[in-house]
């Protein structure tokens, strides 16, 4: 029996390719602004709590400086959350709808927790200017922002566990099931809490290159920094071996067999060596601000994070073909004016998005204090 809906019968309005592209680009966009969304927000929450215990202005300042910039890395989070769903849509819809309906009551809950988590820490933001504790509201987001990544986690194992489908439909169609009992879960969902870390220490470096810092902020950050990219760096690796070992065993053949993907799994060891370096490196140096080591680490959490992008995709794509799903064998009427003005406007909004950024650094600055 076809475990997979038939295919729409109107053809891709563009190569394969080019949607795979814009995926993995988009979607490593993505995951950096919630690896800086979460991982900020952890350590944000954790300085507050050390600030109040050990009466430390410097952790307090810190803390804020993180609540003050949480909601703008949210913002980041859904517009580039977007496109790459409608690429995965579009390449994998019969079977991301599939898995989709399944869960249905938590696939739908989703806007309403991101709405609650992205008012959380708009409160969160106003507390810390008005010099007020701001840990519940902010790990209520947290946890609001933690059961969204965890939805998605099942959404995205599910729809590669076609022989799941009729035995989950068949026992409730009310769409609020779990992808219970898949092995993957729980190693993939904490693999991608892991590195989290790597990506906000990063982050911590890029924020300790500021000149206005008190010094025991700046240290504050540095050290933070560097021992966040390294450690969280090392802690990614492990987990990357749970996430493996979980696997079943003709899907790591199937990696290890193309060249691309185990290409880009020695890339992301590569970056992850770096980010151990680097982190290290800098976490014995709090004292003075390191811009090549910021630059490097922030460089390294990019291709860490593409590189693992990749091989996501090839865990999607040899799990679904060994199911007989062939992401590769669609009907496409490629229509090129259409193709050239999306992307020309694609490039548009990179470059405004470019400019944003420019204008917001290089804005009339103002002191942030928050104790």
């Amino acid at each position: 029996m076809e475990m997979f809906p038939a295919a729409d019968p109107i053809p891709l309005p563009a190569p394969v390719w080019l949607f795979k592209l814009l995926h993995e680009v988009t979607l490593t966009l993505h995951f950096l602004a919630v690896e800086l969304l979460i991982g900020g927000l952890l350590v944000g929450l954790a300085w507050r709590w050390l600030a109040r215990s050990r009466s430390d202005d410097a952790l307090a300042q810190g803390s804020g400086m993180l609540a003050h910039r949480l909601p703008t890395v949210m913002a980041y989070v859904v517009n580039l959350g977007i496109p790459p769903l409608l690429f995965t849509q579009v390449l994998y819809g019969r079977a991301l709808y599939t898995s989709s309906v399944l869960i249905g009551a938590y696939w739908i809950s989703v806007i309403f927790l991101l709405i609650g988590s992205y008012y959380g820490l708009y409160l969160a933001a106003a507390r810390v200017e008005r010099k007020q504790p701001w840990g519940l509201t902010g790990l209520a987001s947290l946890l609001l922002a933690l059961a969204v990544g965890f939805i998605y986690t099942n959404n995205m194992t599910l729809m590669i566990r076609p022989e799941a489908w009729s035995g989950m439909y068949e026992a409730t169609q009310a769409g609020n099931q779990l992808n219970a009992g898949d092995p993957t879960v729980l190693p993939r969902w904490f693999f991608f809490l892991a590195a989290t870390l790597p990506t906000a220490g990063a982050g911590l470096l890029l924020l300790g290159l500021k000149t206005d810092l008190a010094p025991a902020v700046g240290r504050l950050l540095r050290f933070w920094g560097g021992a966040l990219a390294a450690g969280g760096a090392a802690a990614v690796g492990v987990m990357a071996f749970v996430v493996l070992g979980a696997l079943p065993e003709g899907v790591r053949e199937g990696l290890a067999d193309n060249a691309v993907y185990a290409g880009f799994g020695y890339v992301w060891w590569a970056a992850v060596a770096l980010l151990i370096a680097v982190g290290a490196r800098q976490a014995g140096k709090a004292s003075a601000a390191l811009p090549l080591a910021a630059g490097g680490a922030a460089l390294a959490a990019f291709v860490q994070t593409l590189a693992l992008v990749m091989v996501r995709d090839g865990i999607r794509d040899t799990t679904l073909l060994r199911a007989g799903f062939d992401v590769w064998d669609r009907q496409v009427y490629t229509n090129w004016s259409v193709v050239g003005l999306f992307l020309l406007l694609f490039v548009i909004a990179v470059g405004l998005v470019v400019w944003m950024a420019r204008v917001a650094f290089s804005a009339r600055k103002v002191e942030e204090k928050y104790v």
